[in-house]
């Protein structure tokens, strides 16, 4: 079965498409740090205050971790384009794992 990331920008718009990178370390608020495969994670929030004040990676089996992102960019093939490299500052929100309804 194919899933689909879709991409929320801090202006609003979004794109749905592939997500090349296949892992996201994060500097959790406990001081460690913590890697996740993308396949185990629903919701990426990168730090954007008042409403997030820090990142958080929200993954299975019910794991919420907030801290600092590890990393500048994701990797992304948006449909029917090619491979984008997507700074995480003009980035709001990833939500991972999504059924395609085709």
């Amino acid at each position: 079965m194919k899933y689909t990331t879709i991409v929320v920008g801090r202006n609003g718009e979004s794109m749905a498409g592939t997500l090349e990178t296949r892992a996201f370390t994060i500097r959790s608020s406990f001081g460690v740090r913590l890697s996740f495969k993308v396949d185990r994670i629903y919701w990426v929030h990168f730090k954007n205050p008042p409403f997030v004040a820090m990142d958080e990676i929200w993954a299975e089996p019910d794991d919420r971790v907030r801290g600092k992102i590890v990393g500048r960019a994701i990797r992304f093939k948006p449909e029917g384009e090619g491979v984008r490299s997507i700074a995480y500052s003009k980035i709001h929100t990833l939500i991972l794992n999504q059924m395609r309804s085709r």
